[in-house]
This record gives C-alpha cells, sequence and structure tokens, in this order.
C-alpha cells in the first residue's frame, strides 16, 4: 500500500512538471507567433505562400531535439530581421536571382553572335580580295591610257575607282562595303596650274565633257572587245583644237591592226583633217532638193574628171 502511495506522489510530481512545461511552451510558441506576425505583416500573397511552403517542408523534416528547433528559430529570426531591415522582400530576391539567369544566358548568346559575326567578316573580307585587286588593276590601266590621251593633247586627266568611304575622315567614317555608291570617277584639268577635278555637268564645259567622254571610251577599247564601234555626233560642242586633236586620237586607235570596226556619225567635219589609208567617208545626201534617181556612175565620172 505504501509503494502505491509513493508511486502515485511520484506520477503527481511528473504531471506538475509537465504541466509547468506545457505553460512554458505555450508562452514561448504564443510569444513566437506574435513576433512572427509582426514581422511578416507586411509580406504580399506570394510571399506568405512561400512562408506556408515553408512551414510544410519544416513540419516534415527530421527535427527532434530541443537544441535543433531553437537553431532553426534562431535562424528564421535572423532571416526575417534581416528582411525586414533591408526592405527586400523575398519576391524582390526571387526576380534578382532570375534576372541573373537570363543576363547570364543573354551574356552567352552575345559571345556565341560576336564569334559568328567575326567568322561572317573574315569570308567578306576573302572573298572581297578575290575582285577587289582585279578591279583595281583594270581600272588603273584604263587610267594609265587615259592619261597618255590627255597628255598628247596637253592636258590632264585620270581615272579612279570611288568608294563608299572615300573623302570622310574616321570620326565620320562609313561603311565602304556599301558597293551601290562605288562607281568609276574622271578627273580632268584642262587649263594649266588647276587641279583635277571631277567630271560632272557643272565644273567644264559642254566641249570639254564631249572630249573626256570620247577619250575615255578611246581608253576603253583597249580592254574591251567589241566587232564594232559608233559614235554619234561626238565632235559636236569641241572647240576646233579639241575636235582636231580627238579626231586623230580617234584615226590611230581605229585604223590600228586588228581594232574593232568604227563608225563616227557627224553632221559635218572640219577640213584638212587626218585621214588614214584604211578609212572610208560615206556622204549621205538627203533632202526635199535631190532628184529621184541618181546615176552614181556619172557622179563618179565627173568628179574623176575634176580631179584630173
Amino acid at each position: 500500500m505504501a509503494r502505491v502511495r509513493e508511486a502515485a506522489a511520484d506520477a503527481l510530481a511528473a504531471l506538475e512538471a509537465a504541466t509547468d512545461a506545457f505553460g512554458v511552451a505555450k508562452a514561448r510558441a504564443r510569444d513566437a507567433l506574435e513576433e512572427t506576425r509582426a514581422v511578416t505583416g507586411g509580406l504580399t500573397e506570394d510571399e506568405r505562400e512561400a512562408v506556408r511552403a515553408e512551414q510544410d517542408r519544416r513540419s516534415g523534416s527530421a527535427l527532434e531535439s530541443s537544441d535543433e528547433l531553437e537553431t532553426e528559430l534562431a535562424t528564421c529570426r535572423q532571416r526575417l530581421s534581416m528582411a525586414a531591415a533591408s526592405g527586400v522582400s523575398a519576391a524582390v530576391i526571387a526576380q534578382f536571382e532570375e534576372r541573373q539567369r537570363r543576363l547570364a544566358a543573354m551574356v552567352a548568346q552575345a559571345q556565341q553572335l560576336e564569334a559568328e559575326l567575326l567568322r561572317v567578316r573574315r569570308r567578306k573580307r576573302h572573298a572581297r580580295e578575290q575582285w577587289e585587286q582585279p578591279l583595281a588593276d583594270v581600272v588603273a590601266r584604263i587610267s594609265a591610257r587615259f592619261r597618255a590621251m590627255f597628255d598628247h593633247i596637253d592636258c590632264l586627266g585620270e581615272v579612279a575607282l570611288r568608294k563608299a568611304g572615300d573623302g570622310v575622315t574616321e570620326a565620320d567614317a562609313v561603311d565602304d562595303e556599301d558597293y551601290d555608291n562605288w562607281g568609276i570617277e574622271i578627273r580632268v584639268a584642262f587649263r594649266k596650274n588647276e587641279a583635277l577635278q571631277a567630271l560632272d555637268n557643272h565644273r567644264q564645259s559642254g566641249g570639254e565633257r564631249a572630249v573626256s567622254t570620247i577619250l575615255y571610251l578611246q581608253a576603253l577599247q583597249t580592254l574591251v572587245a567589241a566587232p564594232f564601234r559608233v559614235v554619234d555626233e561626238i565632235n559636236q560642242g569641241m572647240d576646233e583644237r579639241n575636235e582636231r586633236l580627238v579626231h586623230s586620237l580617234i584615226v590611230d586607235s581605229a585604223c590600228q591592226q586588228g581594232s574593232s570596226q568604227y563608225f563616227l556619225i557627224t553632221p559635218k567635219l572640219l577640213p584638212d583633217l587626218d585621214y588614214h589609208p584604211l578609212m572610208k567617208v560615206l556622204c549621205i545626201f538627203n533632202g526635199e532638193w535631190q532628184p529621184e534617181s541618181f546615176n552614181f556612175g556619172k557622179y563618179i565620172t565627173n568628179a574623176r574628171n575634176r580631179g584630173r
């Protein structure tokens, strides 16, 4: 009987100790709840959902000892305190981390595109080298012939390959691969002590442009194969000196062995021009005053009789 009473007393003491411990734990839990509500009161719905998910995860973890619970509680308090002090919410941190990942992906893509751009530029440079220098050589040959003919008439002239970026400073540089703006530029100077100027409709007279055009065409003949060439009224607008010089150059070029047939059509010619045995002059008579028929034999006989 005494042993039963002693056991009952021990059980009662244990119950009272457990009741006291439960009261302390309940008070601590209530304090923790109030503290948590104070810290998380300004959270958004997404942040609250994240907290609940974390609580669910924690509820299923194997935290058994009070020391582990105390450590985890201290860690959560520190995180909440830092977030509350800095004003940075979990959603902001998540956005920051997401943008970090996107930025890293874009940097990798930019590096890949830059490498591809370098490969494309190398291919373009190689392709350009295949035709640019041969083109420059052809223009140089035309220019040499053009310059020689201008020297013959005591003037200056050259032919140049004009690129898109010519004459532009580095500060305002443009891409010279804009090939639509490339072209052949003819530069001439018809007076002494005059700098070469591009041939256009404003700087030179009509006669000077005509001389430059026919000499440029003559320079091209050495490079362009054609069965015949036709020039119509090229001497119109020239002064007498230039017309005689240009006519002499045309005759010398057209009457060379192996050259193409050359037709020069003009309504008039100066007297006493240079002629070559390989030339033929055809005079076309036309008008209302002409008879209905010609006796060409009679005209030829009369011409021969007058020449005796």
